[in-house]
């Protein structure tokens, strides 16, 4: 009985977190200045907000993958858009693509 209740609620779990995640298509770039503090909730900053960062970031062959990316990212998070975007090159780097981004991931209200 108990694990009938347990496949329940991981199931209902899994219908609830995809039912609130878009499409990375659908997650849209919006510019710092064109919203206010008030308009948007911030899900979490992509990239540079775990301590895993300090030694290893996601690098990328070029910037349309590094931004394709955070968009999936964003999405399976539930955010709607993507701000304070940035976008860094090295062109020496030691694991991973050259190019690596980060940004805001956000529900707008």
């Amino acid at each position: 009985m108990k694990s009938v209740r347990n496949v329940a609620a991981v199931v209902l779990f899994a219908a609830l977190t995809s039912a609130a995640s878009a499409a990375p298509e659908d997650v849209r770039i919006i510019e710092p200045a064109t919203l206010t503090g008030d308009r948007y909730e911030i899900v979490t900053r992509l990239w540079v907000e775990s301590w895993r960062s300090a030694f290893q970031i996601p690098g990328h062959a070029d910037q349309a993958a590094a931004i394709s990316e955070l968009k999936a990212e964003a999405a399976r998070l539930g955010a709607h858009a993507l701000t304070n975007l940035t976008c860094l090159v090295d062109d020496k780097p030691l694991w991973t693509g050259a190019h690596f981004c980060y940004a805001l991931a956000i529900r707008v209200k």
